[in-house]
């Protein structure tokens, strides 16, 4: 998966979200080749001199399906087994690019998470700034 993956957004949904997915891909016979399996994975990071750090371990969920002849696959933080397989679903779905209409309708959900998400993170950001104290200004400094 790439990083201007379009399933990305499967990472931040909610079960709300996760379900609406799986109801559009119902229709849809999709063969799990490697059901959820939860596993760990090393998180490498850059320090403050841009060298890598291996942080720790991070439980994952992966999944792999096969849809219309065109496989997918889902990786999901944590032990999510219902994500992982709405994201690997989503991948062949939109890999595979039919039918067309079905495409579009995931599409249309996964921007509806990636705005949520959005907001959701500028909220935060907002709230973060509005803590942050400015050393310069202070008298005497």
């Amino acid at each position: 998966m790439q990083a201007n993956d379009p399933t990305a957004a499967v990472i931040g949904m909610d079960d709300r979200e996760v379900d609406e997915l799986l109801a559009l891909l119902v229709t849809e016979e999709i063969q799990i080749t490697r059901p959820p399996r939860a596993g760990l994975i090393m998180m490498t990071v850059k320090d403050s001199l841009a060298v890598d750090f291996h942080l720790g371990e991070v439980l994952t969920t992966e999944a792999e399906v096969l849809l219309g002849g065109e496989r997918g696959y889902g990786l999901i933080i944590g032990e999510e087994p219902r994500k992982a397989l709405a994201r690997a679903a989503a991948d062949a779905l939109l890999r595979g690019g039919r039918p067309v209409l079905l495409c579009r309708q995931v599409n249309d959900c996964l921007d509806r998470a990636r705005q949520r998400q959005a907001a959701s993170h500028a909220a935060e950001a907002a709230l973060v700034a509005s803590t942050r104290v400015n050393f310069d200004l202070m008298a005497g400094a």
